[in-house]
């Protein structure tokens, strides 16, 4: 199995700032070249019907998307990877279709893409992985599930966790 032990660590606070480089590449991409869709629009579509991302003319999107998917495996944090299995196919299927879904965002799904979208689906990919990492172990972490249930929970009984860390002695004294 490959070891990588020449990677990036970072604390889970350098997340938000990893979102706020994300969000600001994103309004400087989207405000560089404004596309209207009209009702003259047209969409090009491929002979199986798919429009964008789905086009060999986007191919260099997907290339540099799945090449900053990639290269977030470099970027470790261990408060959030330690909730991931197969952390090599993760990270990479994270920031692929994390950076392809705001190249789409950004070009309006607009064909041909513009030339400096290649470079913004690498740096969006490798940002999103772990933007979208911590959101999922966030999400699939039960304390945090029973947490928001019982502050939306229109009735009077309490969801309560049980950690699975603590030891049991084994004897029911109820």
């Amino acid at each position: 199995m490959l070891r990588l032990n020449h990677c990036i660590y970072i604390k889970q606070r350098v997340l938000w700032v990893f979102a706020l480089i994300l969000a600001i590449m994103t309004t400087a991409m989207a405000a560089e070249t404004p596309t209207y869709i009209t009702a003259e629009t047209v969409v090009v579509v491929n002979k199986y019907g798919m429009s964008a991302p789905f086009l060999m003319s986007w191919l260099p999107v997907w290339i540099f998307a799945l090449a900053g998917g990639i290269g977030a495996n470099f970027i470790k944090i261990p408060e959030i990877d330690k909730h991931f299995r197969y952390l090599m196919i993760a990270k990479p299927f994270l920031g692929l279709f994390g950076g392809i879904a705001l190249c789409l965002l950004v070009s309006d799904g607009s064909e041909p893409p513009q030339i400096a979208l290649t470079a913004y689906a690498l740096g969006a990919a490798l940002l999103s992985a772990p933007i979208l990492q911590a959101a999922i172990a966030v999400v699939t972490i039960p304390k945090n599930q029973a947490g928001f249930l019982n502050s939306v929970n229109p009735f009077k009984f309490k969801i309560v966790t049980v950690d699975t860390k603590e030891p049991t002695n084994g004897s029911n004294d109820d």
